[in-house]
């Protein structure tokens, strides 16, 4: 399954910066997995799928959070 995703680029200009997001999966304790740049939530989630490798079991521990 080959996803086509936008977000995972780098922006092409200046003026088209993507914001963060964090990316963290839940266990005994948060293990941070690094900084996503997407549009929105949804977006840095199906690119934190597929650039982490995330389980389908997995993903329900997945956090993903604006970095301000």
């Amino acid at each position: 399954m080959a996803f086509n995703l936008p977000c995972m680029r780098a922006p092409k200009k200046a003026g088209e910066k993507l914001p963060p997001w964090r990316v963290a999966l839940m266990r005994s304790r948060t293990h941070y997995l690094g900084v996503i740049y997407a549009p929105d939530e949804k977006a840095a989630e199906a690119a934190a799928i597929v650039e982490f490798k995330i389980a389908d079991e997995q993903r329900r521990r997945l956090i993903v959070r604006s970095d301000d």
